[in-house]
């Protein structure tokens, strides 16, 4: 990972907005810009100077890890060692990730550095991460390609009498068996009725005949995180189950095809929608059709209605559309995508057939 270059490409997007250097303290971030992988760190990116800050835990880790920034090692004392230095001269305007600080930490800071112009800033660095770099890149495979080898090794393990929480528990042990850190995020799992609940938790409740068993799980790898939804049915399926399923899956392709470079979120999300909306879905569609991936599982951009800004060549995204009927079941199907110039690129192998088990 080229750490220098993503604070270079940091300090020239809070040149553009005239700022003289911006104060981080959201933990992802301080990983993207230094390499940092402890759970206390914060960062101080100035014209010619980094600092970075955490406590004595973390002083063999992070000379180590953080190669670009001088590291202080002094706890929580941060500010005062910022004030009394004088690292940051009077008058200069300081930006702060206003979406990650509270007020009281905010509060703290602006009394210890008062003679500074401190300006909220949101998501400059999220907007510099979704372009994701070679090596990101192929971690989010990774990540991807153990979540599909899972999701091919938990299918003998779908039938009925299977409990959601037993399954959630299987595939959390078979990333861990084939090389990921772990889940990416907690599985979720719903069968009959709960599967139209989008963030379904499992729950004991047990597979029967004629379940849509929607499932949407991911590893995290290298800090990267792989973001997968299939749904299956337990023992036998339905006309209503072959049309649901049918009218998901042409929404996924077209948003699938609709995605590239210059494309914006709500051009894709709209490509999913219209089908379903066509279908006599539409308001059985309850969420965004995607998000960005990478060190979180949530992140820039969003693919929604809102969203009128171009996706970029080397984002990768989820593309999941969804119908949801209540007390009777749902169904989401997503891949993690790649954005190139001219196309999409779904990195998940696992078949989008509707599986009957």
């Amino acid at each position: 990972m080229n750490f220098d270059n993503r604070i270079n490409n940091l300090q020239e997007e809070i040149s553009k907005k005239k700022l003289d250097g911006i104060y981080v303290t959201n933990l992802t971030n301080v990983r993207y810009l230094t390499g940092f992988t402890g759970s206390a760190g914060s960062l101080l990116v100035l014209e010619n100077k980094n600092y970075f800050f955490t406590d004595g835990r973390y002083i063999q880790q992070s000379k180590e890890q953080v190669k670009n920034c001088e590291i202080q090692i002094i706890g929580g004392a941060h500010f005062q060692f910022i004030s009394d230095n004088n690292l940051i001269p009077s008058g200069c305007k300081m930006g702060f990730e206003s979406d990650h600080m509270s007020v009281t930490f905010f509060t703290h800071l602006s009394k210890l550095i008062n003679a500074v112009n401190w300006v909220p800033c949101f998501g400059i660095i999220e907007k510099i991460a979704a372009v994701k770099d070679i090596l990101e890149i192929e971690s989010l495979k990774t990540a991807i390609e153990i979540t599909d080898t899972v999701f091919k090794q938990i299918i003998p393990e779908l039938k009925e009498g299977a409990k959601e929480i037993d399954i959630a528990a299987k595939i959390s042990y078979l990333f861990k068996t084939n090389g990921a850190e772990g889940d990416s995020y907690d599985s979720i799992i719903g069968s009959g009725w709960l599967g139209a609940l989008p963030h379904a938790q499992p729950t004991d409740k047990k597979f029967e005949k004629g379940d849509f068993v929607v499932m949407d799980f991911g590893a995290l790898y290298n800090g990267y995180h792989a973001d997968m939804t299939r749904t299956v049915v337990i023992s036998e399926a339905s006309a209503k189950h072959k049309e649901i399923y049918d009218i998901v899956l042409e929404s996924q392709l077209a948003g699938i095809n609709q995605a590239k470079a210059g494309v914006t979120g709500a051009e894709v999300d709209h490509a999913c929608r219209s089908v379903i909306k066509k279908a006599g879905y539409g308001d059985k569609f309850i969420h965004s059709t995607g998000h960005g991936i990478g060190l979180e599982v949530h992140t820039y951009p969003r693919i929604s209605s809102i969203n009128t800004k171009p996706l970029l060549e080397n984002y990768v995204i989820t593309i999941e559309p969804g119908i949801y009927l209540e007390g009777w079941g749902g169904v989401r199907i997503e891949d993690d995508c790649l954005i190139e110039k001219n196309q999409c690129i779904p990195l998940n192998q696992s078949t989008k057939e509707m599986l009957v088990l």
